[in-house]
């Protein structure tokens, strides 16, 4: 079966597409370059051009000293370094390949990752709110074979809570991406931020101690998963 066309838009959330392209290596490439920033807000994007630049500063280092590059040429290997190593362990390659002709999960397998991922973010005491999203909130024990983890948490405030929320996502996009597990993963910080998307689909409210997601999402349909 021809995998559905992926949607370029100016922002991730908004509706006016851009362009659609069925081409794997295309989308690929695109993903490697802009690795899901358009999707994010500040507080995500600021600690991912901050891990991107110690990344790409400790190779280009590690080129200048081993290999005697001279500072720019080491500096922009570097970055190609760093960024690519960020796509592969903090993006979200699985979720890209879904788009590429011969990708296929195993649903039984799929469900059972989903309900680990589930359990491990509803244990994090320190975590207000987190919530999934899309086709997969109704379909728990028989997923798509196709279908991917939209999972959105919020952050705590505080310098602490951003430090927190932000490794947190790293632990978990490299999990992800060690288990081949297609995970749509980004962190707001607000709950507001969800009405981006369509409020016509169900909300898995995974955790909401604070009863936000409750009375600000009151007309949409919530679906309670732990």
């Amino acid at each position: 079966m021809q995998p559905k066309a992926k949607t370029y838009r100016f922002r991730a959330t908004s509706s006016a597409g851009l362009f659609e392209s069925r081409n794997c290596l295309f989308i690929l490439a695109i993903n490697w370059l802009l690795q899901g920033m358009r999707g994010m807000d500040a507080k995500e994007l600021g600690f991912r051009l901050l891990l991107l630049a110690l990344m790409a500063g400790l190779a280009a280092w590690l080129l200048a000293g081993l290999l005697g590059l001279s500072g720019l040429t080491a500096l922009a290997l570097g970055l190609v370094i760093g960024h690519t190593l960020n796509f592969l362990l903090n993006g979200q390659l699985w979720v890209v390949l879904r788009y590429c002709p011969g990708y296929r999960q195993d649903p039984a397998r799929l469900a059972a990752s989903i309900s680990v991922l589930l359990d491990d973010v509803a244990r994090q005491s320190w975590l207000s709110e987190a919530v999934l999203m899309g086709s997969t909130v109704t379909r728990l024990e028989t997923p798509r074979s196709r279908a991917d983890i939209d999972l959105r948490l919020i952050f705590p405030p505080g310098l602490g809570g951003w430090l927190r929320t932000n490794l947190y996502l790293l632990r978990l996009r490299f999990l992800a991406a060690c288990r081949g597990l297609p995970l749509d993963l980004y962190a707001y910080e607000h709950p507001a931020v969800l009405r981006r998307f369509d409020q016509d689909e169900p909300l898995g409210i995974i955790l909401d101690r604070e009863v936000r997601l409750k009375r600000g999402f009151a007309n949409r349909r919530l679906v309670w998963l732990r």
